[in-house]
């Protein structure tokens, strides 16, 4: 069996296939390191450990971390009673009102009457399954 022999010249490419070449490589290189996202996971995840033993047990940091809790819990707290005041105002003030005007269906005889056609012509039409426009 003869050796099949490749001759690369990469001067007769076109620009298109280049861009596109190259943009598919990109994709799957990404793809590939995408896939390597796990594994950067647990070493982080493990590196985290060792950090967080230092910095909250070792250096007594949850003490910090229970004071900025209880700082973002009174935040909460206050933010939340003033939207919640804030709702109750806008039930007592407006909540009652029926502003909304709502508009009655169109009837037949106005429908045909819009589109200058007869009602009984309507009528077959709307009963129809399939509808040709000329």
């Amino acid at each position: 069996m003869p050796e099949i022999e490749i001759k690369d010249k990469p001067e007769l490419r076109t620009f298109l296939r280049k861009v596109t070449e190259l943009s598919f490589t990109g994709i799957v290189w990404g793809i590939w390191a995408y896939l390597f996202l796990p594994v950067l996971n647990i070493i982080l995840w493990v590196l985290g450990i060792r950090y967080f033993q230092i910095k909250v047990i070792e250096e007594v940091g949850y003490l910090e971390l229970l004071a900025m809790m209880n700082r973002l819990g009174w935040t909460i707290l206050i933010v939340f009673l003033v939207l919640r005041i804030w709702g109750y105002y806008n039930y007592w003030r407006f909540g009652r009102r029926n502003r909304r005007n709502s508009v009655s269906p169109a009837s037949i005889e106005q429908i045909a009457r819009y589109y200058n056609i007869p009602s009984e012509e309507l009528k077959q039409l709307i009963s129809r399954k399939e509808i040709t426009l000329p």
